[in-house]
C-alpha cells in the first residue's frame, strides 16, 4: 500500500527542480506526493504527478543581492517562509496528515517543526553541499577565507526567532538543537566525491547525485544545423539580471565558429538583448540537460542544479559566480580541475571567448570532467534516492 509524503520546498527553480524526478519515481510506484509550495511552482510540481498545496510565499519579493551577502536577511527570509508552511499545512493537512515528510534544507525549521508535531519520520533534502560536525556549508559562503570563527552576532537574533515559532507550534527543546543537528537522513544531490571533506560524512547521507527527470516543460531544442561547436551560457533563474554581462556574452560569440545558447529565466526579456547573430540563441528558458549534452562547454554562474546538469553530460564549464553562494562552488570546481573560474568584473567578450577556448582544448579538464560524469551515473539518481526513502521510512515504521 501507498504511503502520503509531504514534499516542502519555497518557489525556487534550484530547490524544487532538483527532487521534482524523485516525486515523479514515489508517485509511480504508487505513493501520493502532496507538495507544499509557491503558486510559480504548481505547474512543475503537478506535472510530477504531485498534488500542489500552495502557501503564501513572499519569497520572489526578495532582494537576491542581500541574500547573497547577508546572512541574517538571508535566515530570516528562510524562516518566515517556513513560518508561512506551517500554517498552510495545519489548514490543509491537519484531517490528512503524510506518513512522512521530505523536506529541502532552506525550509528545515519548517520541516522539522512539523516532522515534531506531528511525530512523524522526515527526510532532509540538500540540493547543495550538505553539512556535518567537520564541514560548514553556511562557514564557506560567509567566511570565504575558510579560517574558524567565533558565533557571529547575527546567530542570537536567529535563534530568538527560531525559538519562538517553535513555541507557538507547541514544541519543546532548543532552538539550538532544531537548526544545527544532523538529522537521521538526509538525500544529498550531489556524488559524494564532490561534496567537500566528503569522507567524513556517515550513511545518514545519501548521495545520489543530480536527479534528472523530464524537463519537458522547459520546451524542446534541438542542436544547430550548422554542426559548429555548442557552448550553454545560464545565470540561474534568480541571479539573471544582468544585461551588460548578456551582451558582452553576444559579442564574444559573435563571428566566432561557436553556437551559443543563452538562457535568461525570467530576469530581463531576451529581446534586450537586441538583433542576435545566426550563432546565438537567447531563451528565457530552455532544456539544459539537452542542451549539455551537445555542448563543449558550459558557462555559469555555479549554480549547484546548472553545476550537476553540466557533470551529468560530462561538461566542462567556465564559471563566473556573481555571490559568496556561487564562489564555494566555482572553487570546488576549480580544485577538482573541473573548469575554469572569473571574476564577474573580468568578463569582458574577450577574455570569455578566451576562456571558453582555453576549457574546450584542455585534454586535463575534459579528462576530469568525464571521470565525474562516470561518477555521477553511478551514484544513482532519482531511483536510488527513492529507494533510499523507502527503506527509510521502512525503519523507522512504527
Amino acid at each position: 500500500m501507498g504511503q502520503h509524503f509531504l514534499f516542502m520546498s519555497h518557489p525556487d527553480h534550484g530547490h524544487v527542480l532538483p527532487n521534482l524526478a524523485v516525486v515523479s519515481t514515489l508517485v509511480e510506484r504508487g505513493h501520493r506526493v502532496t507538495y507544499l509550495t509557491g503558486e510559480t511552482m504548481v505547474d512543475l510540481v503537478t506535472e510530477a504527478g504531485a498534488t500542489a498545496l500552495v502557501y503564501d510565499s513572499r519569497y520572489r519579493q526578495a532582494n537576491f543581492t542581500d541574500v547573497a551577502y547577508d546572512p541574517l536577511y538571508l535566515m530570516t527570509l528562510l524562516l518566515s517562509e517556513s513560518a508561512a508552511m506551517l500554517d498552510r499545512a495545519g489548514e490543509r493537512l491537519n484531517e490528512d496528515r503524510p506518513d512522512a515528510i521530505a523536506y529541502d534544507i532552506s525550509m528545515l525549521y519548517g520541516g522539522r517543526i512539523l516532522s515534531r508535531k506531528w511525530d512523524v519520520p522526515a527526510v532532509q533534502l540538500i540540493p547543495m553541499f550538505a553539512s556535518n560536525g567537520n564541514y560548514s556549508y553556511i562557514n564557506s559562503i560567509y567566511n570565504s577565507d575558510g579560517a574558524e570563527q567565533s558565533m557571529p552576532d547575527w546567530v542570537g537574533e536567529q535563534l530568538t526567532r527560531i525559538g519562538t515559532l517553535m513555541a507557538a507550534h507547541g514544541i519543546e527543546g532548543s532552538p539550538q538543537e532544531l537548526w544545527w543537528e544532523v538529522p537521521d537522513f538526509s538525500v544529498v544531490n550531489i556524488p559524494q566525491s564532490f561534496q567537500i571533506e566528503g569522507d567524513t560524512f556517515d550513511e545518514r547521507f545519501a548521495f545520489v547525485g543530480p536527479c534528472l527527470g523530464n524537463r519537458s516543460f522547459f520546451g524542446d531544442w534541438s542542436p544547430p544545423e550548422s554542426g559548429l561547436p555548442v557552448v550553454l551560457i545560464s545565470f540561474g533563474a534568480v541571479f539573471n539580471e544582468h544585461a551588460d554581462f548578456f551582451r558582452e556574452c553576444v559579442r564574444a560569440f559573435t563571428g566566432m565558429p561557436w553556437h551559443a545558447v543563452i538562457t535568461v529565466a525570467g530576469g530581463m526579456d531576451p529581446a534586450d538583448l537586441g538583433p542576435l547573430p545566426p550563432n546565438v540563441e537567447v531563451h528565457r528558458f530552455v532544456p539544459h540537460v539537452a542542451v549539455l549534452e551537445h555542448a563543449e562547454v558550459a558557462v555559469t554562474h555555479g549554480g549547484m542544479g546548472t553545476v550537476m546538469e553540466a557533470l551529468h553530460a560530462g561538461t566542462p564549464m567556465v564559471v563566473v559566480p556573481t555571490s559568496s553562494i556561487d564562489g564555494v562552488t566555482a572553487d570546488r570546481l576549480a580544485e577538482l580541475n573541473l573548469g575554469r573560474t572569473m571574476r564577474p568584473e573580468d568578463v569582458t567578450a574577450g577574455r570569455l571567448i578566451t576562456a571558453v577556448l582555453d576549457v574546450a582544448a584542455d585534454e586535463s579538464i575534459r579528462r576530469d570532467t568525464r571521470r565525474m560524469r562516470e561518477e555521477i551515473r553511478a551514484a544513482g539518481g532519482a531511483p536510488r534516492a527513492a529507494d533510499e526513502i523507502e527503506k527509510y521510512l521502512a525503519r523507522t515504521a512504527r
